[in-house]
């Protein structure tokens, strides 16, 4: 019996798997001619090769870039959607499934994809395709599918990679310096380090040396597309209705409660031109008893599920972190902007991205 080839990365090998049975499956429901095309440098880090689909004879083939990826909840179609936009070269969502609710999410945000069971959306000036209905493919068919991302996909790897985000300068300590300030246990940040090593995100340099991040921006596009699937459904969060007409929040200083900024206010603060309609505040644990209640009373917010304020229990310290700012990290920034699906979020969470790139790879 041969030896399976340890270098064989299974993640990559299910990426193959499912970009060609998409193909497949397109051909099939459109009658149009596509190919997967090998990078000529190797696998991607954005995702392997290009896509060539031909939609008129005679003329050259579109040529896509595939990001592969799982999808399961709305929230993360607005950091995918920033994803692409950001990819320089035309760019489509890969994914095994992407449901009727998801799909007329991505036609509504011009997200184009494919997906196994043969469902589509390109759109562009000169072509629109739309495959929908098709089938869930058997799960034969796709073989055993190994998890999307592995132990960076839990609650710890996602705070683990937030304090990266969040402090870049901590990529180049030790585990022990990573644990302390992220505040996960020991045990994890080797299993968390493995994985993101695995799908090419960090770049381990040695015992003791730390890690190097090839590309920021690919991490900060995988955490925002995760942070509200894995951690926001996690955390303890309240509404209230503002006073008035949602200014409020312009004479308020969250410190004073032990809170910083996030989403639409945060963006504002941060130098972007967005009018915030919805204001975010992030408290830290041990504020929600004594400063919740000083902020709620103070403010004159009422209690309601369907109000223009929310609180969320803040999953890391600032102190571990040596964060004092008004704000959240712009990448949790971003993140809330992008899971709000707000057009005008999506764009206002693209500009904080460049800003936040320019001073992290200076």
């Amino acid at each position: 019996m041969k030896k399976q080839d340890s270098a064989v990365d299974p993640s990559t090998a299910w990426q193959e798997r499912l970009l060609a049975q998409s193909v497949e499956r397109f051909q099939a429901a459109t009658g149009l001619a596509a190919e997967l095309l090998p990078d000529p440098y190797g696998a991607a880090a954005r995702g392997p090769g290009h896509l060539a689909i031909t939609t008129t004879e005679g003329l050259p083939p579109r040529i896509y870039r595939p990001l592969v990826r799982k999808v399961e909840q709305a929230e993360a179609l607005g950091a995918l959607k920033a994803e692409i936009s950001a990819c320089g070269e035309p760019a489509l969502l890969v994914a095994e499934s992407v449901k009727d609710g998801l799909a007329r999410q991505c036609r509504e945000l011009e997200l184009p994809f494919l997906d196994g069971q043969g469902n589509a959306f390109l759109k562009e000036k000169d072509l629109l395709i739309v495959v929908c209905g098709q089938r869930r493919a058997a799960a034969r068919e796709m073989g055993a599918r190994p998890a999307a991302s592995g132990k960076a996909a839990l609650a710890p790897g996602a705070r683990l990679v937030f304090a990266m985000l969040s402090t870049p300068p901590l990529i180049t300590g030790t585990s022990k310096t990573l644990q302390a300030a992220s505040g996960v246990a020991m045990g994890s940040v080797p299993g968390v380090l493995g994985d993101l090593e695995q799908q090419r995100l960090v770049r381990r340099l040695g015992w003791g040396k730390g890690c190097a991040v090839p590309n920021w921006g690919l991490l900060l596009d995988r955490w925002a597309a995760d942070y509200p699937r894995i951690l926001r459904p996690k955390l303890r969060s309240l509404r209230f209705r503002s006073p008035g007409q949602g200014l409020w929040w312009k004479q308020v200083d969250p410190q004073v409660f032990g809170g910083q900024w996030g989403g639409e206010v945060a963006a504002s603060q941060l130098g972007s031109v967005l009018v915030p309609e919805q204001s975010v505040i992030y408290l830290q644990p041990e504020a929600m008893r004594l400063g919740l209640a000083q902020l709620v009373k103070t403010q004159g917010l009422r209690s309601d599920p369907e109000g223009d304020v929310e609180v969320v229990e803040a999953f890391w310290n600032n102190e571990r972190l040596g964060l004092s700012s008004a704000t959240v990290p712009i990448p949790l920034v971003i993140a809330d902007l992008l899971a709000s699906l707000d057009g005008r979020n999506i764009e206002a969470a693209r500009e904080l991205r460049e800003i936040w790139l320019r001073g992290v790879e200076s």
